[in-house]
């Protein structure tokens, strides 16, 4: 009895995978692991039903077999070798019926050792178990017509050699499909199919829970993930190797080297930037002294008003390189008293510009985490920067409120404004807006705005512009409450 599959899930396992491998984009990698493991349970599952199949069909064959070998069995110990008289089967006469009428399908007969048929269950035995006729086989060999008759009308046959005094017989029974045989395919084929119905669904199931264990076992990742985005470079901070997955150590110990090479060019930039800063200071100062004590000349004024534009920036790289190198002294405090302070001290410089330097804001504290001193900073750039732009009888408002959540320090003026375009460069370093003359008659470095975008990132918070309704510009400090 042979049980063929008609589905062989292993069979598509191949084209699959040569699918997923052939030019694949690196994607996802849960999507990847997952279409990895899928390809495999396919290749596993078809497997699986492959050999159930063949081990079904090899068990059905085993019982044929050992059906065949009891009734081989049973003949060989009804045949008597009488000396002098023929070769005779002593079996119960039922049993000599059944075979004569080909119950269960039963045929057998026997061949002396010169192939003449000694004897026979019925007149056609011969044409039933014909691929045994003068075999002639050392052992027991098992044979069948599947090839001859088709599955359903095969018959399976056993023949063996029996040693008498008289020499040697060969005894062939053999057994034609029966209900029994069909109902044991059935059960195998139907054992089959169901294996095969089942493998589609609980291969889901299997997916989806490799899926679950995938995407907590990938958590690690994640959280690395965004433990690298909270990262400030600047500061020299490194990736913590605790809890690390050993399979991604590698990758952060070689991140952090990366890190480490970084920081290490930063600081020496920084380092360059302060020097150079630090050595201008002194012969600007000497230019400067040395230009006021001359006598007035065509060109006096320009001259000193580039001097102090070139003093001013000096200042601003300086600060901005020791800014650099230190973090912020975060402390709770309210950032209403330090806007009013700064607002306070700049009066002078409002009222010599011919601007009004207004404050707004609650009574209550308004209390948020920060340092004093280099929020004071930020504050003073902004402030200064809209005093100069301010146009003569201008107005200056510094208004600190708490919206959604943030403290918000606003600085408004009714200058020339920033176009939507130029808006997003506005904190970059040495930028300066359009409407500056090249001789900078403002005396701006375009390093203040810079200096106030690195104080808001060391206090966690964000600078912005935007467009004043009315005209002018409204700086924005945003703080974390």
């Amino acid at each position: 009895m042979k049980l063929k599959p008609k589905l062989s899930p292993a069979a598509l396992a191949k084209p699959l995978q040569r699918l997923a491998w052939r030019g694949q984009p690196a994607g996802s990698l849960l999507s990847r692991l997952i279409l990895r493991i899928a390809l495999l349970l396919v290749a596993a599952v078809g497997l699986v039903v492959g050999l159930t199949g063949w081990l079904l069909g090899q068990a059905g064959d085993r019982i044929q077999d050992e059906f065949l070998r009891r009734q081989a069995a049973e003949l060989v110990s009804g045949l008597q070798d009488i000396p002098g008289g023929p070769l005779q089967m002593r079996l119960a006469n039922e049993t000599l019926n059944a075979y004569a009428q080909r119950r269960e399908g039963y045929t057998f007969m026997v061949e002396n050792d010169a192939g003449r048929i000694t004897l026979e269950s019925v007149p056609m035995a011969r044409a039933y178990l014909a691929p045994a006729l003068g075999l002639k086989p050392n052992r027991p060999t098992l044979l069948n017509t599947i090839s001859r008759d088709g599955v359903d009308k095969a018959m399976y046959i056993l023949t063996l050699p029996v040693h008498t005094p008289r020499g040697v017989y060969y005894l062939t029974v053999g057994q034609n499909r029966t209900i029994d045989d069909a109902l044991l395919d059935t059960a195998t084929s139907e054992t089959f199919h169901s294996l095969v119905r089942w493998a589609a669904p609980l291969l889901m199931l299997t997916l989806l829970v490799a899926w679950a264990t995938l995407r907590g076992s990938l958590n690690p990742l994640y959280r690395l993930s965004g433990k690298v985005r909270e990262l400030d470079v600047l500061s020299g901070e490194t990736l913590a190797l605790e809890n690390v997955p050993r399979e991604v150590r590698p990758l952060v110990e070689s991140f952090n080297t990366l890190l480490a090479q970084l920081t290490r060019t930063l600081e020496a930039q920084k380092g360059l930037t302060a020097d150079t800063a630090h050595q201008l200071k002194t012969p600007l100062a000497v230019l400067q002294a040395r230009l006021e004590q001359l006598d007035d000349f065509k060109g006096k004024a320009l001259l000193m008003g580039d001097v102090q534009r070139m003093s001013r920036l000096v200042r601003q790289l300086l600060h901005y390189a020791v800014l650099s190198q230190h973090t912020a002294n975060l402390q709770l405090a309210d950032v209403g008293a330090t806007a009013r302070a700064v607002v306070g001290s700049l009066v002078p410089l409002a009222r010599q510009a011919g601007v009004t330097l207004a404050y707004d804001g609650p009574d209550t504290p308004l209390l948020a985490k920060h340092d004093s001193g280099l929020l004071t900073e930020a504050i003073s750039n902004l402030v200064d920067n809209a005093i100069r732009h301010s146009p003569k009888k201008g107005s200056v408002e510094v208004a600190v409120n708490n919206r959604n959540g943030k403290l918000e320090i606003d600085v408004k003026d009714r200058g020339p404004g920033i176009p939507p375009t130029e808006q997003a460069l506005v904190f970059t370093r040495f930028w300066q807006g359009p409407d500056v003359p090249q001789e900078g008659h403002h005396g701006g470095a375009g390093l203040g705005l810079a200096l106030v975008a690195e104080v808001m990132r060391q206090h966690h918070g964000h600078a912005s512009v935007l467009s004043r309704e009315g005209g002018g510009s409204v700086f924005r400090l945003s703080l974390p409450v």
